[in-house]
Formats: C-alpha cells, sequence, structure tokens
C-alpha cells in the first residue's frame, strides 16, 4: 500500500500546475439540505474539491483514507457531527479517534499528518466543505505534491 522510503519531504517549490486535490467525507446527517448529494467535483480558487457523503462519520475506516491518499488526492478532510448532535451517538467520536489515529501512522512514516485533518460542524452548506477543502490544502501546500500516488 505505501511507498515505504518516500518521505513528505518533496521539492516544495515543484508543485505541479494542477491544483491540490483534496477528497472531503461529510456525513449526510450534519449538513443542510443543497449540500446532500452522492458525490460532486469542483475546481474552486486553488483547489480541486471531491466530496463524497457517508451514511455516517464512523463509517470512516483507516484502510479507505489510506486507500484515497494512496490513489492520488493531496489531503482528506472528514465533516463529522458535533460531538452532542450525532444520531447514531458516538459516530463522530469514532471517526475523530481514527483521523487522529491515521494521523499518528503517517507521521511515524515520515508523511505530514497534515494531510487528514476533522471538522465538526453541523449544517455545512457546499460552499462551506469547499472553504474547509481550501483550508486543508493550504495546510498540505508547503509539503507539495503527495508522494504515495502510485506511480510516483
Amino acid at each position: 500500500m505505501f511507498a515505504f522510503g518516500k518521505a513528505d519531504m518533496s521539492d516544495k517549490s515543484q508543485w505541479p500546475s494542477q491544483n491540490p486535490e483534496v477528497v472531503v467525507l461529510y456525513c449526510q446527517h450534519g449538513l443542510c439540505d443543497e449540500a446532500k448529494g452522492s458525490a460532486w467535483y469542483q475546481e474552486s480558487k486553488g483547489v480541486f474539491v471531491r466530496a463524497v457523503m457517508m451514511p455516517c462519520s464512523s463509517k470512516i475506516e483507516v484502510s479507505y483514507i489510506l486507500n484515497i491518499l494512496e490513489s492520488g488526492a493531496d489531503a482528506v478532510e472528514v465533516v463529522a457531527c458535533p460531538e452532542k448532535s450525532c444520531k447514531y451517538l458516538v459516530g463522530s467520536l469514532r471517526a475523530e479517534k481514527r483521523i487522529e489515529y491515521i494521523r499518528g501512522l503517517l507521521e511515524k512514516i515520515g508523511y505530514a499528518p497534515e494531510r487528514v485533518g476533522i471538522n465538526r460542524k453541523l449544517s455545512q452548506s457546499p460552499e462551506q466543505l469547499i472553504n474547509l477543502a481550501r483550508a486543508r490544502a493550504d495546510a498540505v501546500r508547503p509539503f507539495g505534491v503527495n508522494p504515495m500516488k502510485k506511480g510516483e
């Protein structure tokens, strides 16, 4: 799965002409009605956003996030419900623990843990999801292109 030996220290000045790709995984219960939909894509002000609705943030598995990164996304942002607002009581807490575990794994193998993040907010609009993706893209820009991409 991982190309061990390739640290996340790529030449920071060599970001390609395309924008960083951020995958936003969002809980269907924490969004406003206009944001609901199975998946959508948008290029917006320095970031390419791929958004995917999940039935609950607790469905996010470690291997799923790592596969997204390995497949070429530069970062992943998970949008979960606030702790006391989760329809399934502890779903967003499970997601948060998994994200922290993934960040620890990335750090141990020399990759930027900033490539994965979580936000716990309710009633997010599509524009707010894009803003969260933009913030995640800004967090990973200093690290350059994702070195986990297949074939890199």
